[in-house]
């Protein structure tokens, strides 16, 4: 039954700050909420809900929209707690709503109502029985069915042509652009002709379906009230879904966060978020700035960064009451290895402590700039979770390369030899189990190599592949060699295969360089394979003992006592490629990034790069360019990583 609007707004004044019952409390018209890190945008949407379904409102006549569905999910059953007739609000993301509406409209496509819905896989395996179809080998030079998936989203999330997606997403393959366009239209196709959608899809044919003036009415006239989560990573076909929505009743909410528009790959629009006061005439704006995550130390930084973005919203984030702590301390190191080594050092010192694993992240801009630490963590006996990349050690070409030290170290190593024999070029399955067999009935190294290759190196077939096998391993057993040098010999050896395997990916030969500078830290190869096999993340007791290493995208969203932001140099952060480039929306993304990265700590947040990328290199990196504004610098203290700290640790207290 409804309530009376006045008395029910009074009741949520003393759950909310005043921004948060402006936001929740205006009902009417188009309302874009800004949002800030730690702000209470949830608990905005979960009383926005509330408050109107308590004002009257029919609950089944608001739509909520979301990035995932666990989000929506969640603020509807935080809504129901207080009144079960929430549970009957439409929510979901994008797509599943696109779903539910295109199955009601999709003859008008030329589809019938028993879709099909490709996710990510189905769609790069139709993709590639499309290639295969037309005779392209996607063993040869021709693009993977993952790149051309990559491409064929990117022309509908970033409204490119195929030409440009191609130079902006593979530039490698631009002398394919006509035949990736023909794989395009089979692809077309061949969805048409198995009634299939896939989620670019989706989207698409939703907003062709409400582009139509008699389907459009019958939405809107059901979804009265419109709610928009996460605005900010809306692309150019989500934003005119949603004003397509709005277009009858005007009564959409949109609340996101400018300063957190980080998914620019994926097609998201930092636009949208900025462009929607003009888009929706008459729009209000409310902005949420008292934060309850961070103290007051932190939230300096990220104003400081804020205030240097060129493109924005002016605000400015307040702590809230009774949290304090220190200026966050800047640390510079000689080489990437000393960075890894203080912050696993510090993470032990956190642990002795008492301080709660989980309460502590490390974030990074790529997966590859956290290799060392990983090593060290795993060295430290550190149990982690890594987000947002593969554990190093566990890539296939780390795997193959470390396959060869595991032979020398252990010529019983039966899984370490049928990996370094498939690698052969010519070898297959059948001749590796006759060699595995003539190995295995011998057990020092010489007699293994010998029994398994001196039959084939007399003119038979793989003969010339065997001999240079061999003459690796006697290399590498040599008793004078570091693991540096075994394995400068092995990544020698494995390079043109490696270059055969993965063509175009430019990143595994700096991995393996990243491995090898590891390697210089050990005088045993035993040691070095013992830590490179043990994984302290196995068989953990239980999650709550894990800390979290993770890119800055994975962590949006999350938030932790003490954060460490590792690898704060030009290059690094903001990324190479943006450098290089020197496209200006592309470097204010990279500090919305950086923005992100600094808003995740509650307590303490730790700052550190290094000078040097090893011990080899002369020349010193640059820091990271959102750390040097004069108004950033005043922010952080710099300290020495030798130094004691200034206390045991942040005073932080929460009333």
């Amino acid at each position: 039954m409804a309530g009376n609007k006045d008395d029910i707004a009074r009741h949520l004044k003393s759950q909310l700050n005043a921004a948060q019952h402006e936001a929740v409390t205006t009902t009417e018209g188009p309302v874009l909420v800004i949002a800030g890190a730690g702000s209470g945008k949830t608990r905005v949407i979960e009383y926005r809900s509330l408050y109107l379904v308590q004002t009257g409102i029919d609950p089944e006549s608001i739509l909520l929209l979301t990035f995932t569905r666990r989000s929506a999910q969640e603020m509807i059953q935080r809504a129901s707690r207080n009144d079960p007739r929430c549970a009957r609000i439409d929510g979901g993301t994008f797509h599943s709503f696109a779903s539910k509406v295109l199955r009601r409209y999709s003859k008008a496509f030329g589809f019938s109502s028993a879709f099909t819905i490709y996710d990510e896989g189905d769609a790069e395996e139709a993709i590639r029985r499309c290639c295969n179809k037309m005779g392209y080998d996607q063993d040869k030079e021709f693009p993977k069915k993952n790149e051309l998936k990559t491409v064929f989203s990117v022309c509908v999330n970033k409204n490119m042509s195929l030409d440009d997606a191609v130079k902006k997403m593979h530039s490698d393959y631009d002398d394919f652009t006509s035949e990736i366009g023909a794989v395009q239209k089979e692809y077309t196709d061949y969805k048409r002709k198995n009634n299939s959608f896939d989620y670019d899809d989706l989207l698409v044919y939703l907003k062709l379906a409400l582009d139509n003036d008699e389907v459009r009415e019958t939405i809107s006239s059901r979804y009265r009230y419109v709610m928009v989560d996460e605005f900010q990573d809306t692309n150019g076909v989500q934003a005119d879904i949603v004003r397509l929505l709005a277009k009858r009743n005007g009564n959409v909410m949109a609340v996101g966060d400018d300063a957190q528009s980080i998914y620019g790959f994926r097609g998201a629009n930092h636009l949208n978020i900025l462009d929607f006061p003009r888009k929706f005439p008459g729009c209000r704006v409310i902005k949420l700035e008292e934060n309850y995550r961070s103290t007051q130390q932190i939230l300096d930084v990220g104003n400081a960064v804020l205030t240097n973005m060129a493109h924005k919203f002016d605000k400015r984030l307040v702590s809230g009451p009774g949290l304090t702590g220190e200026k966050p301390a800047l640390r510079r190191f000689d080489d990437i290895y000393e960075e890894a080594a203080w912050v696993a050092g510090k993470v032990q010192s956190f642990r002795a402590q008492g301080v709660p694993m989980r309460e502590i992240a490390m974030l990074f801009r790529t997966a590859f700039t956290s290799m060392p630490l990983q090593s060290e963590m795993i060295k430290r006996g550190i149990r982690f979770r890594l987000f947002g990349g593969r554990k190093f050690y566990e890539t296939a070409h780390v795997r193959d390369v470390v396959s060869y030290l595991r032979i020398v170290a252990n010529p019983a190593d039966e899984l370490a030899w049928h990996r370094a024999l498939l690698l052969l070029p010519g070898v297959g399955t059948k001749t590796v189990e006759r060699l595995l067999d003539l190995i295995g009935a011998h057990d020092t190294l010489t007699r293994a190599i010998d029994a398994a290759v001196t039959p084939f190196c007399t003119g038979q077939k793989h003969s010339d592949v065997l001999s240079s096998f061999r003459a690796l391993l006697v290399s590498l057993a040599a008793p004078s060699l570091t693991p540096a040098q075994q394995l400068d010999r092995a990544i020698a050896h494995y390079d043109p295969i490696m270059k055969v395997r993965y063509k175009k990916d430019a990143s595994r030969a700096k991995e393996l360089t990243m491995l090898r500078g590891m390697a210089q830290r050990y005088k045993s190869l035993k040691e070095f394979l013992a830590d490179v096999s043990v994984d302290p993340d196995k068989d953990g007791p239980d999650d709550s003992e894990y800390v979290t290493l993770s890119t800055v995208h994975s962590a949006k969203g999350l938030e932790w006592g003490r954060v460490f932001l590792i690898g704060l140099v030009e290059g690094v952060f903001p990324s190479g490629r943006s450098t290089i480039d020197n496209d200006a929306s592309e470097i204010e993304e990279e500090q919305r990034l950086f923005y992100v990265a600094v808003t995740r700590a509650k307590e303490e947040l730790f700052l550190s790069l290094y000078d040097k990328s090893g011990a080899a290199e002369r020349s010193h990196r640059t820091l990271c360019r959102f750390l040097t504004p004069k108004n950033v610098k005043e922010t952080i203290e710099e300290r020495d990583p030798a130094a004691a700290p200034a206390s045991r640790h942040a005073k932080y207290r929460r009333r």
